[in-house]
């Protein structure tokens, strides 16, 4: 079903029973990036698929706006759903999404998925690169960095056999409007580091990342398992940085375990 609030789209499968799963997409997605894997569960939970603020379906922010604010859209969101907590998916951006709510709203998460996303803060390097991809957008070549990013989102040896699946995401990507595209690049850049925030949750975390990750070595997820032991990791040998649609059925089997042994009836 369809719905919005106050400007924000969302998405919902399956029925309200108890067991609610919440996906949020990355930069350059929205909420339909996720219609070919949400049915794996839709049939077990409750699913909400959230377009989080300018991409999407959904209004966007301020050129200044910041993860926290994207982590409210999702609380006012779950809360018109009446929904007092939930099980939250962050692909890449929508990670760092997972970190804001664990941050500021940990009492409303059951657990919580990192997938291909990280709790660090960006690099020097990487801030640069954001910045100019912020002039690029301003003087029209968002296409520039679409081409140019959504490829290398998935494993190099993998993309002559998902090269549907890469022009899909690419037309998500050209959906997505200039102002919200800045307004996610500054949030990014300006995102904290995090790292003790994850070191100290109480809800169980997955973090789970791909072998060949191109923007996030797996390193740098073993990283992350070593700050506390009630965090798991899962490694997707054969994916980039895109393993729900590289390796989907082992991204489902590992997301079904994990969401299994940590059920709360809401």
């Amino acid at each position: 079903m369809n719905q919005s609030i106050n400007g924000i789209f969302y998405k919902t499968y399956g029925k309200n029973h108890g067991y609610v799963l919440v996906f949020l997409h990355g930069y350059l997605e929205s909420g339909e990036i996720w219609d070919n894997f949400v049915g794996y569960f839709s049939d077990e939970y409750f699913v909400v698929c959230i377009d989080l603020p300018g991409h999407g379906k959904s209004k966007g922010l301020s050129e200044d706006a910041t993860l926290e604010q994207m982590a409210e859209a999702v609380i006012m969101v779950t809360g018109k759903l009446g929904v007092p907590g939930f099980h939250l998916v962050g692909h890449s951006m929508g990670g760092y999404v997972v970190m804001a709510l664990l941050e500021k709203f940990s009492d409303r998460l059951n657990s919580a998925v990192l997938f291909h996303s990280t709790c660090y803060s960006d690099s020097d390097e990487k801030k640069s690169i954001r910045e100019r991809e912020i002039e690029l957008v301003r003087n029209g070549k968002k296409e520039l960095i679409i081409n140019t990013s959504i490829p290398r989102l998935f494993a190099s040896d993998n993309l002559a056999g998902l090269t549907s699946q890469v022009e899909v995401s690419k037309k998500i990507a050209l959906k997505t409007s200039d102002s919200g595209i800045i307004s996610a690049l500054n949030a990014m850049k300006a995102r904290p580091d995090r790292s003790h925030i994850l070191a100290g949750t109480a809800i169980p975390v997955l973090l789970a990342g791909g072998r060949k990750d191109n923007l996030i070595p797996f390193e740098t997820m073993e990283k992350m398992k070593a700050l506390s032991q009630g965090i798991s990791l899962v490694c997707l040998e054969n994916s980039g940085h895109m393993g729900f649609v590289e390796e989907p059925e082992l991204a489902v089997k590992e997301l079904k375990k994990f969401f299994d042994s940590n059920l709360e009836c809401l």
